[in-house]
């Protein structure tokens, strides 16, 4: 079980890399396009984390202590974001000279790295409890993690990294995925079944924080309104359908 959950994890994590290379081959991509996938990832990572990770919690613990794990997996986000850098950091940098681009870059990378470790913890737990679960988990956040990739790379390449360096670091933090779901898999291992209610309610937090923190902010920062909204209505409405085909 613990191979499968690594396996979903990788091609979770992959995203990442895939985001690098689009920045990589374009330099500049289109921002119309980059906020629309920010919101269809939105979307996905909403449906999952109330639909699936809260409902599916409920089913093994009173409201009550749903509700206390959930806030605890916000809450540890939050604190988590008050002494890392994360996306804002690398978004819409104009006039800026190479040194802080490089900064800001090797900031992102390294505050997404971090993030990507819960991100694995998450896809673990789903698949111990119900391995639909974990798949859609590495489905919403691959989606997730496409963006990731495109703000880690793009200050490396304004401020004049190699390609070779700008697909090794987005390479070196997709590796963080599968390192978060040997963890959580090895956490888990005989764990009661509250430990995994908790451990899912708790995910849900921590994933409804990076959408409402990141995900969104920073797709209406582009400037695209509209592209935004229907954007995230469709990856709620494509969740919503893969949900029903993987029942």
């Amino acid at each position: 079980m613990l191979g499968e959950a690594l396996i979903l994890s990788v091609l979770a994590g992959s995203a990442t890399i895939i985001g690098g290379i689009f920045v990589v081959l374009f330099k500049k991509p289109n921002e119309r396009l980059i906020a629309g996938s920010m919101g269809f990832a939105s979307g996905v990572m909403l449906v999952v984390s109330f639909l699936n990770l809260f409902f599916e919690s409920l089913s093994l613990l009173s409201y009550l202590n749903v509700t206390i794990a959930f806030i605890s997996g916000s809450v540890l986000m939050i604190i988590l974001d008050s002494f890392l850098p994360h996306l804002e950091l690398g978004t819409k940098e104009n006039g800026i000279v190479k040194a802080k681009q490089l900064k800001s870059g090797l900031l992102i990378l390294f505050g997404v790295t971090l993030h990507n470790i819960p991100e694995g913890i998450v896809i673990s737990v789903g698949y111990s409890h119900l391995p639909q679960l974990g798949t859609l988990l590495a489905i919403a956040i691959f989606f997730h993690n496409l963006p990731e990739g495109i703000a880690t790379a793009f200050p490396l390449i304004l401020a004049g990294s190699s390609k070779k360096n700008v697909l090794f670091a987005t390479f070196v933090s997709a590796l963080a995925e599968p390192f978060g779901a040997l963890l959580g898999g090895l956490i888990l291992i005989n764990a009661p079944i509250e430990i995994v209610g908790f451990s899912l309610a708790f995910a849900a937090g921590v994933m409804t924080y990076i959408t409402a923190d990141e995900l969104i902010p920073i797709a209406h920062e582009y400037g695209y309104k509209h592209t935004v909204s229907i954007s995230l209505l469709l990856g709620m409405m494509f969740m919503l359908l893969l949900n029903n085909l993987l029942r």
